[in-house]
């Protein structure tokens, strides 16, 4: 690449492009959330099937987040931009024409393929067309083009499912990739930097993803298989055993998916772990507010994505506040303060999702949270970039971005069994009561296997509508979710 684009206007179009490709793949994350209880009733299917409607995109993304990046380094970075657009736009329309809820499982993984092609090589095409005292400003805009869509997403998914059909939140990206793709062949320059890659570690790939797969498999599916059975026990014996192949064989590599050595440092270690914890609760807590906004409360989709945007828009507003107080006070204090917050407003959250609860109870909870996690998200990326030399802040960078990844798709997983067994034990509470007080004697064991089979059928909530199917079902004094 010549140095003329880092002097002229081009790079600032270089960037309007990218972060527009960001804002479509951050802004799907968001959007599909509030989308859940309309896929559960258009395909009857059951809440787990829906979880990995989910988890397919964001385990695909997460695993494959570092690699991608390396491949763009070796063969192009704009030409795997280009191509993980391709198959984004292809698979966002595939998705929207999906004849059933495993074909859009599937199709979500693509996208997730996609998705982890575009995010690394922006990043990185910004480094190659901005000088260096100009990154800091680019990275901002692409910063702050992430917390738009984050804010848009619940909103807009809720205004196209209400108008159209949840189809056209995948809709909606096809136009945009297709706008984008012409405007990146012709402007975005090509850069390479193969020296930086010694090897892809296509065993490490492998292995996470197996191990992932199999623990995020046990949670969604123990419910319907038991947790006690020998398939779901197995998966979780098989992820354990996958995690130490994991770190096998990352000890072996020259140039390993996770450099493990950089876990030694006792800043990146906690700082990782801290992302991990923030997008474990902060994907749980997103992906059961529209399940319980609509199929418990009643609300519509444009109701309940409205009702979660000041979550949303606090972050944006509480973000570069604590960005800038990061480089006076440090990163430790904010990210242990910004998490207690953020513990509190999740707790608050829980203790208004009941039954007979309303939108004007869930504000200040929301308020909380968003609080708590702007005030936690920039210290944490600063405190990583800082606890590394400056030649390993591209592989700090990649690790935390996936843990945050892995940390959503375990959010997901846990929150969601969690969700399904509540619900089947107070719906068989429920159903045991009626029983109860049947002017009829049952024969022995009859109301226990009626209890059991009432049981089964919840686990398939395929009935749960923005009507509030799973509302109308729950006993009045169960409590909370």
């Amino acid at each position: 690449m010549s140095d003329d684009i880092r002097y002229s206007r081009a790079r600032w179009g270089v960037l309007a492009i990218l972060c527009l490709g960001v804002f479509m793949l951050l802004l799907d994350g968001t959007i599909v959330n509030i989308a859940i209880p309309s896929i559960l009733t258009a395909f009857q299917t059951g809440f787990s099937e829906v979880e990995w409607v989910m988890n397919a995109y964001l385990l695909v993304f997460a695993v494959l987040l570092i690699t991608t990046g390396r491949l763009g380094d070796l063969y192009g970075r704009k030409l795997v931009f280009v191509v993980g657009l391709c198959l984004f736009t292809l698979a966002s329309l595939a998705c929207g024409l999906a004849p059933g809820v495993g074909w859009l499982i599937g199709f979500r993984a693509v996208q997730g393929l996609g998705g982890a092609m575009m995010m690394p090589n922006t990043l990185s095409i910004i480094a190659n067309v901005f000088p260096p005292g100009e990154r800091g400003k680019a990275m901002g805009f692409w910063g702050g083009v992430s917390g738009i869509s984050l804010a848009l997403g619940p909103s807009l998914g809720g205004l196209l499912t209400e108008a159209a059909s949840w189809r056209w939140i995948f809709f909606i990206n096809v136009p945009i990739g297709v706008v984008l793709l012409g405007f990146a062949l012709r402007y975005i320059p090509e850069s390479t930097d193969p020296r930086s890659v010694k090897q892809i570690d296509y065993p490490g790939v492998a292995v996470l993803t197996a191990s992932l797969f199999a623990l995020t498999f046990a949670l969604i599916e123990g419910q319907k298989y038991g947790w006690t059975s020998g398939l779901i026990l197995g998966l979780f014996a098989g992820a354990v055993v996958g995690f130490l192949v994991f770190v096998w064989v990352q000890r072996r590599q020259v140039q390993p998916l996770m450099d493990l050595v950089l876990f030694k440092n006792r800043t990146f270690s906690v700082t990782n772990l801290v992302a991990l914890l923030l997008s474990f609760g902060m994907m749980g807590v997103f992906f059961l507010l529209p399940v319980f906004l609509q199929a418990i409360l009643g609300y519509s989709a444009v109701k309940a994505g409205l009702v979660m945007t000041p979550l949303a828009a606090i972050v944006i507003v509480a973000s570069p506040t604590a960005g800038a107080l990061s480089d006076r006070l440090g990163a430790k204090w904010l990210m242990f303060v910004g998490m207690l917050i953020t513990a509190l407003g999740f707790y608050l959250t829980r203790r208004v999702m009941v039954t007979h609860g309303s939108w004007p109870s869930l504000v200040l909870p929301f308020i909380i949270s968003g609080f708590g996690i702007g005030m936690v998200m920039p210290p944490s990326t600063s405190a990583v970039m800082g606890a590394v030399q400056a030649e390993r802040a591209g592989q700090a960078s990649g690790v935390l971005s996936s843990v945050r990844q892995i940390g959503s798709v375990l959010g997901i997983a846990v929150m969601g069994a969690v969700l399904q067994n509540r619900a089947v034990a107070y719906i068989q509470s429920g159903v045991a009561a009626k029983l109860d007080a049947a002017p009829i004697t049952l024969p022995p064991g009859v109301k226990e296997r009626i209890v059991e089979a009432v049981g089964s059928s919840v686990i398939n909530m395929g009935e749960m509508r923005a009507g509030g199917g799973l509302g109308a079902s729950i006993p009045q004094g169960a409590g909370d979710l």
